[in-house]
């Protein structure tokens, strides 16, 4: 079922940093995969008869919750990817290349190649907006930077943050604790830096096992539990699905941007890659491929907290590779039917599956 969330009030996406009386409460510059998962699985289990069962745990913890990509006038749009890179005038791909001889550089591991900007020139790179609309990434996707123009209307900034301060409430008389202030950045759907329309956002692949969702409902979101409609909107399954403008099949040199932050048991390296031969097998297809290079940012804190009975309280902090990232593979053997990888994800774990890390958009380099 695909749905439509439309934020009602600025919506906290907290990064992992502690927060507590007088410390400010940090937002993300972009939604958490887990955030929208655990207001969906908290919808669900308050409608559950049984809502302390551990049957019900598990069947909300396998409820699949993908996607939460920005839509706007009709159009979705996914992370920029980062192998780009733009001058005041010119636009370059960052691509893997090759060690000169007599030169060194320190990489992660052996057989790994660098990846650079495709000039010499010497540059100061400009700022690029967060997200990118879907006809934009294709042509990326397609062509790379071969008659490839890059404009503003064709992009989206991160959501603008909206700063508050607030006072803790005493309970007991219903007034302000003297000197107990702290302060919340929440991310404003509405007022777009340069956007003079609403921003929504959109869910792909919610699967629900042991109950349903209503067509329209208004949940709580993230901290200070910020208010949120979500609507079912079945029209939009065309707007996932893979592109007839890009090639059904893939031979050679294969490209992946992640759609969204991916989580590895090995950090930046997908769990299928072997760190010795840098060569293993794609989840959802039959070809086996080498890892050349990989461009990815500082890693993201992806944390949450927990319900479950027993368990209440933060849960631990882990690393994400960041949305965005892209991999650079040889393929060795097999087929790659490109359909097979658009927005599936490329992650091991079953519960990071369900929760909507590692999607992945394919391509050619």
């Amino acid at each position: 079922m695909k749905y439509r969330i439309s934020p009602i009030d600025p919506i906290i996406s907290r990064d992992a940093r502690q927060f507590g009386a007088g410390s400010p409460m940090h937002s993300m510059s972009w939604l958490s995969n887990i955030l929208i998962a655990g207001a969906v699985r908290a919808v669900l289990w308050k409608a559950n008869p049984e809502p302390d069962s551990r049957e019900t745990l598990s069947a909300l913890k396998k409820t699949t919750v993908q996607g939460i990509f920005p839509l706007l006038n009709e159009k979705i749009y996914f992370p920029r990817p980062l192998d780009i890179v733009k001058s005041a005038n010119n636009i370059y791909q960052i691509k893997p290349c090759e060690i000169p001889d007599n030169c060194g550089v320190n990489m992660p591991l052996r057989g790994l190649l660098p990846a650079a900007p495709d000039t010499d020139e010497d540059f100061k790179p400009v700022q690029l907006n967060a997200f990118w609309e879907r006809d934009l990434i294709i042509k990326w996707l397609k062509y790379g930077k071969n008659n490839f123009s890059l404009n503003d209307a064709d992009t989206l900034s991160a959501p603008l943050h909206d700063e508050r301060v607030h006072a803790c409430i005493d309970p007991k008389t219903g007034t302000s604790k003297g000197g107990n202030l702290f302060a919340t950045t929440g991310l404003d759907f509405v007022h777009m830096d340069g956007v003079n329309d609403s921003l929504k956002l959109e869910q792909i692949s919610i699967d629900i096992e042991g109950g349903s969702l209503p067509e329209k409902f208004i949940a709580p979101i993230g901290g200070e539990r910020r208010l949120a409609e979500f609507s079912l909107n079945e029209d939009d399954a065309a707007l996932w699905d893979y592109p007839a403008e890009l090639p059904e099949f893939i031979n050679g040199r294969l490209r992946l941007v992640l759609a969204s932050p991916a989580i590895f048991a090995k950090g930046w390296l997908p769990d299928w890659i072997g760190e010795e031969t840098l060569t293993g097998k794609i989840p959802h297809t039959n070809a086996t491929v080498k890892l050349i290079s990989a461009v990815t940012e500082r890693w993201q804190p992806v944390s949450g907290w927990s319900y479950e009975r027993g368990n209440t309280g933060p849960k631990p902090m882990r690393r994400a590779v960041p949305a965005g990232s892209v991999y650079f593979f040889e393929i060795i053997t097999g087929t790659l039917e490109a359909k097979n990888l658009w927005l599936k994800s490329i992650c091991t774990d079953e519960q990071n599956i369900n929760d909507g890390f590692g999607l992945v958009l394919a391509g050619q380099w």
